[in-house]
C-alpha cells in the first residue's frame, strides 16, 4: 500500500535519486506549505479555509483512502500553520509562572508536530518488499550461523527457540546457544538437542558483547539472530536469505516481531482481539516506510545480517543499551543496504506485566537517547538526508515523556491555579487548534494502516511518561551511564493484584486532573469573562482524566496461573480409544502439555483416556497418550480439554514444531476503527477490565 499511484511512485523514486530532482520536489511540495503556514489571513478567512480542508480530509479518509497523500499534505499544512501561529501570537505573557507554562506547552507542541511531520515523511511510501527466491542449487546457498543469546531465561523458553531453529528447513546452518549465564542446565540442553554451546568469561556489554564474542569463533557468511523466546518458522531462512544472494550490498534483513501472547495493555484491559497490539504500528507500517528510505531499524531479533558488513562496522554496537538500532545506523552510514520483510516469520513472548513493560521501555528510551548524545544521526557522516531524518525520528519518539506530562499538567494548572498556558482568545484557539487536531488524527490513522486506533497512543505514552521522562533526562546528562536490563518473560501470577509501586506517579497526576475537573464548573460560573477559555481547558482536562484512568487500569494485573501459553492451531487429527475405535477430530489449540480437541460428528469418546495423532506437513505424528480434563458440548461434537501423558522427547519436540514451525503460523490483520469508536473503547476499557477481573477472581475463589 502506498500514498502514491504506481506511475507517480516511479517518477518520485527517480526524482529523489537525483540532486536537482530533490530540489524540485522541495520547491513543488514544501514551499507551498511554507507559504500557507506563514500567510496572514483574517480569522474568518482562516477558519473558512481550514474548515474546507477538514471537510476534504474527512471525505478522503472515509471515501477515498487511495488519496491519502492529499490528506497528509493538508494535515501538514494546517499543523505548520498552527505551530507558526502559536509561536508568533500566543507567547506574550507577563507573569513568570504564565511565561514558564506557556513556553513549556509551546515546546511540547513543537515536539508533537515535529514527530507528526517526520512520521508523515517516514511513511510516505508504504510498499511491502517481496522475498527473493533462492537459487535452485542449494549447495550454493551461503552458510548461516544462527545465534540465540540467553542470560537468565528459563530452560523451557530457550528450548522452544532451539527446537524451532533446528526445524528450519534451510540446510546450510549452524545453531549456537550463547549462554551469558554460564548455567549447567543450558549446557545440558544444548548437548541434548545437538546444538553448539558458547560461553565467555564475563558479561561485558551484555547481549552485544555476547554476540560479538561468538562472532570471533564462527565463520558463517550470514548471521541470524533470535532472542531466546522468539521461535522461527520452518521457512525463515529460505524466505530471508534470497535477498542477500541477489544483492551483494545487502547487510540486514529484518522481519517483524510477532507475539503469541497479549501485551499488558491488551491483557490487563481485556482487549485481546479487539485492538492492535501496541507495537503493531511500528512493525507493520513504520518499518515498511523505513525500507523505502533504506533506513530499516535492526530490532535485535528475527533478523539476518551479513558478516562482512557487521565486522566492517566493528560488530554489534556496544556503546549504548539499544545496540540493535545503533548497529543498523552504523551499517547505513557505511553504505550498506537494509531491507524489511513484512512477513511474520517468528513469534515470541510479549512482556506480560506492566512492571516488565516499563523496564523494557526504560531501556529503549535510555539507549535511544544515548545514541543521540554519543553518535547522533544528525551529524554522523555517510547518512543520507532521509536516513538522518528517519533515525532521528526513531530516537525522538522516545523523548515523549516530558511533553506528555506537560500536556497533562497544563490544563490542570490553569483550572486550579489560574496559570495561563497561552495568550489568545477562545475563538483563535478553536479556529487554529481544531483543524490541527482533527486532520492530525485522520493523517495518523492513514499512516498507521489501521494498525493503531486513534487516541490510544496517548494511553501508551501516559502509562510510561513519568519513567521515560526521568530516564531520558538522565541519559542526556550522563549518556554513558545505565546498563542493559534483561526483559523478564514467562513469570506466572497466582492472583489479581494492583501494581501500586509503578502506578503512583500517574495516580498523583490523576488526583490533580480530577481536582481540576471538579473546580472547573465553579470557575466558569464565577469568571464569566474567562468562561470560554475555562471550558476549553476543562475539555482537555476531561480527556486527560479518561486517558489517565485507562493508563492506571493497566496496572491491575490479571492472574496468570498457566506457565504455558496456548496457541490456536487447527490440524486434522484422529483420536484412538482404548477399545480400538478411531474418531475423526481437529485440534483447536495446542500447548506443550495439552490441547483442545474437537471431535467431529457428535462422536462420543466413551472414556477419559485415549491416543491422539495429528497430521502435519510431513505425515502423521506417532500416537500420543492423553487424559481428558474437561469436555464441553458443541453442535459439531464435544470439545475436549486434554492433557498429554508420558510424552517422549521426540513427541515434545513435534508438539513445539506443530505450535511454531508452520510457514503460515502467524498472520496480522488490519483493525479498522473510527475516532469515535476509539474514544468509546478508551473510556470504557477501565470499567470493563475492573468488572472482568473481579468476576474472574470471584469465580477462582469459589
Amino acid at each position: 500500500m502506498t500514498f502514491l499511484p504506481e506511475s507517480l511512485l516511479a517518477l518520485f523514486e527517480r526524482a529523489i535519486a537525483n540532486k536537482w530532482g530533490r530540489w524540485l520536489l522541495v520547491a513543488v511540495a514544501i514551499l507551498p506549505l511554507a507559504v500557507f503556514a506563514t500567510i496572514d489571513l483574517p480569522l474568518g478567512a482562516h477558519w473558512v479555509l481550514c474548515a474546507t480542508f477538514m471537510a476534504i480530509g474527512y471525505w478522503i479518509a472515509s471515501r477515498r483512502p487511495d488519496l491519502r497523500l492529499a490528506l497528509v499534505y493538508l494535515s501538514a499544512g494546517v499543523s505548520l500553520r498552527y505551530i507558526v501561529w502559536r509561536g508568533t501570537y500566543t507567547l506574550g505573557l507577563d507573569r513568570p509562572a504564565d511565561l514558564l507554562l506557556a513556553w513549556s506547552l509551546f515546546l511540547a507542541e513543537v515536539y508533537g508536530v515535529g514527530v507528526l511531520l517526520a512520521g508523515y515523511f517516514q511513511t510516505l511510501v508504504l510498499r511491502p518488499r517481496r522475498p527473493v527466491p533462492l537459487p535452485d542449487d542449494s549447495t550454493t546457498w551461503p552458510w548461516v550461523d544462527v545465534m540465540i543469546p540467553t542470560y537468565d531465561e528459563s530452560a523451557e523458553i530457550v528450548r522452544r527457540t532451539l527446537i524451532g531453529a533446528m526445524a528450519m528447513s534451510y540446510p546450510n546452518k549452524r545453531i549456537y546457544l550463547l549462554d551469558d549465564g554460564r548455567r549447567p542446565a543450558m549446557r545440558e540442553l544444548a548437548e541434548s538437542l545437538g546444538v553448539e554451546y558458547r560461553i565467555r568469561s564475563n558479561n561485558a556489554h551484555a547481549k552485544a558483547g555476547n554476540i560479538n564474542t561468538a562472532l570471533k569463533t564462527t565463520d558463517g557468511a550470514l548471521i541470524a539472530i533470535f532472542d531466546c523466546d522468539h521461535v522461527p518458522v520452518r521457512s525463515f531462512l529460505n524466505v530471508t536469505v534470497g535477498l542477500f544472494v541477489s544483492d551483494p550490498n545487502m547487510a540486514l534483513v529484518q522481519t517483524p516481531h510477532h507475539f503469541y501472547n497479549p501485551d499488558p495493555f491488551e491483557r490487563n484491559l481485556w482487549l485481546e482481539g479487539q485492538m492492535p497490539p501496541e507495537q503493531q504500528v511500528f512493525y507493520h507500517a513504520v518499518q515498511i516506510g523505513n525500507d523505502f528510505w533504506n533506513s530499516v531499524l535492526f530490532c535485535g531479533s528475527c533478523a539476518v545480517l551479513r558478516r562482512t558488513a557487521l565486522m566492517g562496522v566493528g560488530g554489534i554496537a556496544q556503546e549504548t543499551v539499544t545496540e540493535d538500532a545503533h548497529t543498523s545506523m552504523r551499517l547505513a552510514a557505511a553504505g550498506w543496504t537494509s531491507s524489511y520483510l513484512d512477513v511474520p516469520l517468528a513469534a515470541g513472548l510479549a512482556t506480560e506485566r506492566y512492571a516488565y513493560h516499563i523496564a523494557q521501555r526504560i531501556r529503549w528510551a535510555r539507549g535511544m537517547t544515548q545514541i543521540l548524545r554519543l553518535d547522533s544521526p544528525l551529524t554522523k557522516p555517510g547518512l543520507t538526508f532521509a536516513q538522518r531524518l528517519n533515525y532521528f525520528n526513531a530516537i525522538q519518539h522516545f523523548q515523549f515523556g516530558i511533553p506528555r506530562l506537560i500536556f497533562v499538567v497544563a490544563p490542570a494548572l490553569y483550572l486550579l491555579g489560574g496559570v495561563h498556558p497561552l495568550a489568545a482568545t477562545p475563538g483563535e484557539v478553536l479556529s487554529y487548534g481544531i483543524p490541527h487536531m482533527f486532520l492530525s488524527v485522520l493523517g495518523g490513522l492513514a499512516c498507521a494502516r489501521s494498525m493503531r486506533h486513534a487516541f490510544w497512543a496517548e494511553v501508551y505514552e501516559v502509562a510510561l511518561a513519568p519513567y521515560t521522562a526521568l530516564v531520558t533526562t538522565l541519559a542526556w546528562l550522563a549518556p554513558r551511564r545505565g546498563k542493559f536490563n534483561v526483559t523478564v518473560k514467562g513469570a506466572p501470577l497466582a492472583r489479581a493484584q494492583y501494581d501500586w509501586r509503578r502506578a503512583w506517579p500517574n495516580l498523583i497526576l490523576l488526583v490533580m486532573a480530577v481536582a481540576a475537573a471538579l473546580v472547573a464548573p465553579g470557575r466558569i460560573l464565577h469568571s464569566p469573562t474567562e468562561g470560554e477559555t475555562l471550558a476549553i481547558s476543562a475539555a482537555f482536562d476531561f480527556f486527560n482524566v479518561a486517558v489517565l484512568v485507562t493508563a492506571l487500569a493497566v496496572a491491575l494485573e490479571r492472574p496468570q496461573q498457566r506457565t504455558e501459553h496456548r496457541v490456536r492451531r487447527a490440524f486434522v487429527a484422529e483420536v484412538e480409544t482404548d477399545d480400538g475405535e478411531y474418531l475423526p477430530a481437529r485440534t483447536v489449540d495446542l500447548c506443550e502439555s495439552g490441547a483442545r480437541v474437537s471431535l467431529h460428528g457428535g462422536a462420543d469418546l466413551g472414556s477419559d483416556a485415549a491416543w491422539l495423532r495429528i497430521e502435519r506437513w510431513d505425515g502423521w505424528t506417532a500416537p500420543m497418550r492423553f487424559r481428558v480434563q474437561n469436555a464441553v458440548p458443541s453442535p459439531d461434537g464435544p470439545l475436549l480439554g486434554v492433557q498429554f501423558q508420558d510424552l517422549s522427547e521426540i513427541d515434545r519436540r513435534l508438539i513445539v514444531e506443530l505450535m511454531f514451525s508452520e510457514p503460515d503460523s502467524w498472520s496480522v490483520e488490519a483493525s479498522p476503527s473510527t475516532p469515535l469508536s476509539s474514544i468509546r473503547s478508551l473510556v470504557g476499557a477501565p470499567w470493563r477490565a475492573a468488572r472482568a477481573t473481579w468476576r474472574r477472581s470471584r469465580a477462582s475463589a469459589s
